[in-house]
């Protein structure tokens, strides 16, 4: 794990992924926690170096390699954890997450490890989402869903830690379909960044690079908006002409269409989320319509 550090009182910890470090009064906010113990762990080896006492855990959205090292942060320094309500509900009951990605049902062994089931960990105090002091600490938290139901940013002096509400070109490439749980609200919450990240000297994504030109982020942000307008797109012509499909063999043509390869239950798992948020999203705006058959249910394109 590499220590960045972007000004005089925050830092960012970058590993798998980026965990954020705002000091005040000679204690820090934590933003995330990595994907286990042993990045919880590292975690505090590198706060230590900076002699800060950790007090607070503020966590972005609770998908399991940003949770995951929130339980070893808990246990060996008492510090309190902040959450929005669905977040905090999901990083308490971490079976959530592979249940609701296996459609609710019981999820199979290839769902149940490290990055897709965190170990357990409670928040101490849920987020609204607009609040402006943590843990005595003046920032801004940023309502930004899609990625996840109820993502939140921070927003502290020159520095924007975003979760994972956009996702930087080379993971985009690397993945070809992001995982979405809302695409019309995410969309939108990438609409409103391009109008922020203009304000701050270091734009923080997830995973991946720390952006330190405004322009750069903004190109970022585009690319993952290009990306999802594609997949929207891409589900229209899967049911061009009218006819009725079925969602998996729009997750093929999706998945063909992006250069993907299906080989694994998880690929699986997390690109039928977003396909089907990408058929959801077309439903709200009333083009296209369910409808049933031979005990199937199709998707169809409106006449």
């Amino acid at each position: 794990m590499e220590l960045i550090q972007l000004n005089e009182h925050t830092w960012v910890v970058q590993g798998g992924a980026n965990i954020g470090v705002i000091a005040h009064k000679g204690r820090c906010l934590i933003i995330d926690s990595g994907i286990d113990k042993d990045t919880g762990q590292g975690i505090l080896k590198q706060v230590k170096k900076l002699g800060l006492t950790p007090t607070a855990l503020l966590i972005t959205h609770a998908h399991a390699d940003h949770t995951g090292g929130a339980q070893q942060l808990v246990r060996q320094t008492g510090l309190k954890v902040f959450a929005t309500r669905i977040e905090a509900a999901v990083m308490s009951s971490p079976i959530l997450e592979p249940l609701y990605l296996f459609g609710g049902a019981q999820p199979p062994r290839e769902l149940q490890h490290k990055f897709f089931l965190a170990k357990p960990c409670l928040a101490d105090s849920i987020l609204v989402g607009n609040e402006q002091v943590i843990d005595q600490i003046p920032l801004e938290v940023i309502s930004l869903p899609g990625h996840s139901t109820e993502q939140v940013g921070i927003a502290f002096g020159d520095t924007f830690f975003t979760g994972d509400a956009f996702l930087t070109p080379d993971i985009l490439d690397k993945h070809r379909i992001p995982f979405y749980t809302d695409i019309a609200t995410g969309l939108t919450t990438l609409d409103t960044l391009k109008g922020r990240v203009s304000s701050f000297a270091h734009i923080v994504a997830g995973h991946g690079e720390i952006y330190t030109s405004p322009a750069k982020s903004i190109q970022a942000i585009e690319y993952t908006v290009e990306r999802l307008e594609h997949i929207l797109e891409q589900t229209r012509t899967a049911l061009a002409y009218g006819e009725a499909r079925q969602a998996s063999e729009v997750l093929r043509a999706v998945a063909e269409a992006q250069g993907a390869s299906i080989t694994t239950l998880s690929q699986h798992v997390l690109y039928t989320t977003t396909v089907q948020a990408a058929l959801s999203a077309l439903y709200a705006r009333g083009e296209v319509h369910p409808v049933f058959a031979d005990n199937y249910m199709l998707w169809q394109r409106q006449q």
